[in-house]
């Protein structure tokens, strides 16, 4: 939640719109996005992230890779969007990458609650832990 509010002030947007933003992955009916993970024969890995749902006209163009540095070594680099805090598809340098997936939740209720009463942590922010941690 510190980089959700660090966030708002640097932007200079309310407290609950990026609280929201950084929720609309895990609290969206239509998780429909889909991504691919390759390496090349030369042993480089790839993502890519088609945006196959209703909004993507509005986030394709937020869409960024943002890399994350211990002092002045790559640690592991993200693909999110502009003003999140989560991640949706990431390479943890020298060591792993991963992706979320496509995924529709029929019983939307219990993500909801799970989040909210259980303390359970959002998909897209527990692959941005796994990363930096």
């Amino acid at each position: 939640m510190a980089e959700v509010e660090a966030i708002s002030k640097l932007s200079g947007h309310p407290f609950d719109k990026v609280f929201f933003l950084n929720f609309m992955y895990e609290y969206s009916t239509f998780k429909a996005c889909t991504g691919i993970l390759i390496r090349n024969s030369a042993g480089k890995v790839m993502h890519g992230r088609n945006l196959d749902f209703e909004m993507w006209g509005l986030l394709s163009n937020l869409v960024t890779n943002v890399e994350y540095y211990q002092g002045s070594k790559r640690v592991f680099s993200v693909d999110t969007v502009v003003g999140a805090a989560f991640a949706l598809t990431g390479i943890r340098h020298g060591s792993f990458a991963v992706n979320v997936d496509t995924r529709k939740e029929e019983h939307f209720y219990k993500d909801l609650v799970s989040i909210l009463v259980d303390d359970a942590i959002p998909t897209v922010w527990l692959l941005r832990r796994v990363l930096a941690e």
